[in-house]
């Protein structure tokens, strides 16, 4: 008799079990096919259960690629005309030379109305180049990069991290031919702001290469010191570097104040000058691809930039490289604190106003 019941509980079973498999079998292409806006919904929606699927759904499971260059452009939700600016430009090189480059787009949620939340994940099903960060404040730099790094190490062998601006219009091929002759240890790169104690390299545009970043983040819950401006944190975390650190100040060619506005830079070798310029919105930086364009279809194919030295950062700039804080006005005034404390400054919950919104910061870009 108990021999008959473990013969009909197995027989039971393996009917069960067979039923779920068909169910599986069956429903397993739609499963694969599932949009990626549910699941960027189960990421708004913030269950524990979504994010944990979510996290093991896109965590890599072969070797990164190898890359020369990760390019994180940040970029606010509601900035889609700048976004196509670039995707219409020089982000089009970024798909024709994937083998050697990676371009996203880097944004939150915070502050979202339902509106702008349905147009973001719209674009996103339209373009798959937008890639969230989750944090709470609206004025958090220094975390958003903290972030942007960690998404990058997870995904990408690459020698160079670039962070840029939306309204930054970048000279990719020249980039990327020169990287190939820049070292790949320990490289601080871009516009230095060269004043008295707060020397560092403007966030706007601002390499590091890969062995920097490792550092960095070794250190992100321990030591490591945030603000919520990310130049100030980064000059804080060069500081501290047990590496080598060079200091290439390129202010010449990565220019800071608006170009965009400056009939100056709109000429056909505007790449042959220059890195990268700031202050570009969405008809400039087309303006700035038509006459780039115009000037290398009507040269030889293969372009000979001169490869700038790298000259000695004592030559350029006659201040300390030490950072401290309480160089800058109240405003931008902000003591570092520990990056694993979640820490909060008074400006924390404050929107930030670009130029754009709100004009040039500064009068000087010597």
């Amino acid at each position: 008799m108990a021999s008959s019941l473990v013969l009909l509980f197995v027989f039971i079973s393996l009917v069960l079990f067979e039923g779920l498999l068909v169910m599986v079998i069956i429903n397993w292409p739609s499963l694969l096919q599932a949009s990626k806006s549910s699941i960027q919904e189960a990421l708004y929606a913030g269950s524990p259960e979504a994010s944990v699927a979510v996290y093991h759904l896109f965590q890599p499971t072969q070797t990164p690629p190898k890359l020369l260059l990760f390019i994180a452009v940040l970029t606010h939700a509601s900035r889609r005309a700048r976004r196509d600016a670039i995707r219409d430009t020089w982000g089009s090189d970024c798909k024709i030379r994937r083998h050697e480059v990676f371009c996203g787009f880097f944004t939150d949620r915070v502050g979202l109305d339902n509106d702008t939340y349905r147009d973001i994940s719209k674009e996103n099903e339209e373009h798959n180049d937008l890639f969230f960060i989750s944090f709470q404040d609206k004025l958090a730099f220094a975390e958003r990069l903290l972030q942007t790094m960690e998404w990058a190490m997870e995904r990408y062998n690459f020698d160079f991290f670039l962070r840029i601006d939306d309204d930054h219009f970048l000279c990719l091929d020249r980039l990327l031919h020169e990287l190939n002759f820049r070292p790949k240890h320990a490289l601080y790169w871009g516009f230095v702001h060269c004043k008295a104690k707060i020397v560092r390299v403007d966030e706007a545009w601002l390499i590091l290469t890969r062995d920097l970043i490792d550092e960095i983040l070794e250190k992100r819950n321990t030591s490591l010191l945030c603000s919520p401006y990310g130049d100030q944190a980064v000059a804080i975390w060069m500081n501290n570097s047990s590496k080598n650190v060079t200091y290439f100040m390129d202010n010449r060619r990565i220019i800071h104040k608006s170009a965009g506005k400056d009939q100056n830079f709109f000429t056909a070798n505007l790449c042959i000058n220059y890195m990268s310029l700031h202050g570009t919105y969405p008809r400039a930086m087309r303006q700035f691809w038509l006459v780039s364009r115009v000037f290398r279809e009507k040269t030889v194919k293969f372009i000979m930039y001169n490869i700038t030295e790298i000259k000695p950062f004592e030559n350029l700039c006659p201040h300390s490289r030490q950072f401290d804080f309480r160089g800058f006005i109240k405003e931008y005034r902000f003591e570092p604190k520990r990056c694993s404390e979640n820490p909060k400054w008074r400006v924390s919950h404050q929107e930030h106003l670009g130029r754009e919104e709100a004009g040039e910061r500064y009068s000087d870009y010597k």
